[in-house]
């Protein structure tokens, strides 16, 4: 089966269809990336990574479809404008980081260690964070303790709300009230750390 042209996945994504723009994103975002790195010197590679370069030709392009900016003849395909909007953007963010104070020369990296959050948490931050669950418990009944820890695990609302014999609503109340005392537990926290410095 042969693909559709470029025009037709145009027209077909201007008309709602996701699964035209899913085609158009697959059939050039290797391309672009390829393009993309192949511009990209060193330097600006440490600042900008080549997929968020291609992710923001292709968001630029799509924005452009949807304003019926982008026009495609029959026997035309799209590759020369996403290469040219490539090309200025790659150009644009290397002017963006030379200028004084952004310049990536003068970028300093972070410690040399294990990234924490592929690593996973140290003891230290699991005691932090079990501190902190037990301040944002505190005042609840434990029938609403028991629906904050099955929220915080990551059930449903209304796998929640079987489990505990209460209504949805129940549920959606006692989330909102716990988001509001992590709220004011996590500005006490702040405020702490900030009188400490």
């Amino acid at each position: 089966m042969n693909p559709l042209p470029d025009q037709q996945l145009i027209a077909a994504y201007q008309q709602g269809d996701e699964a035209a723009a899913s085609e158009l994103f697959e059939r050039y975002y290797i391309r672009l990336l390829d393009l993309i790195r192949g511009q990209l010197g060193w330097k600006l590679r440490e600042v900008e990574g080549s997929t968020d370069v291609a992710q923001s030709v292709l968001r630029s392009f799509f924005c452009q479809i949807r304003q019926d900016k982008v026009e495609v003849t029959p026997d035309n395909s799209l590759w020369p404008l996403l290469a040219t909007i490539a090309l200025n953007k790659v150009r644009n963010r290397g002017k963006f980081w030379r200028r004084e104070r952004r310049d990536p020369s003068r970028q300093t990296p972070l410690g040399i260690g294990p990234d924490p959050l592929e690593s996973g948490p140290s003891p230290e931050d699991l005691a932090a964070v079990k501190e902190l669950v037990d301040q944002l418990l505190e005042p609840f009944s434990e029938r609403r303790r028991q629906i904050i820890k099955l929220i915080l695990e990551g059930h449903g609302v209304s796998e929640i709300a079987c489990e505990v014999g209460t209504t949805e609503r129940t549920v959606y109340s006692t989330r909102l009230a716990a988001g509001k005392i992590l709220e004011q537990v996590l500005k006490r926290t702040d405020d702490v750390a900030a009188a400490a410095k």
